[in-house]
């Protein structure tokens, strides 16, 4: 894995310590949040990016919507359990206000079953 990458904008971004760097994308025109990649394996540690120099964070959301775990930028977690995970995102641009995507991220963790 490459340490840093050169993102758009012409600025450097550090890649993470962790298995999987996932990152996201919104656009403020569909309100589509994009997640790459959608699919990682139980047991690998990931962390949250945002695409364009933005930074991120994510609320995961019960069935019920719940907000149970919070993860902000570039922070690494290990995944320990299969399933597919609704979360809510939160954009930061460099200089600006944080914004709320209007629909979340959902990450797909396999396999669903132990």
């Amino acid at each position: 894995m490459a340490l840093s990458m050169t993102i758009p904008n012409g600025r450097t971004s550090m890649l993470s310590a962790a298995d999987k760097d996932i990152f996201l994308d919104y656009d403020l025109k569909t309100y589509a949040v994009k997640v790459r990649p959608e699919k990682v394996k139980k047991n690998e540690t990931i962390c949250f990016k945002g695409k364009h120099g933005n930074r991120v964070r994510v609320v995961f959301v019960s069935p019920f919507g719940d907000e149970i775990l919070q993860m902000v930028d570039s922070e690494t977690r290990k995944l320990t359990v299969g399933g597919i995970y609704h979360f809510k995102c939160f954009f930061t641009p460099p200089g600006g206000t944080e914004i709320k995507a209007k629909t979340g991220g959902i990450l797909d963790v396999q396999p669903h079953r132990p």
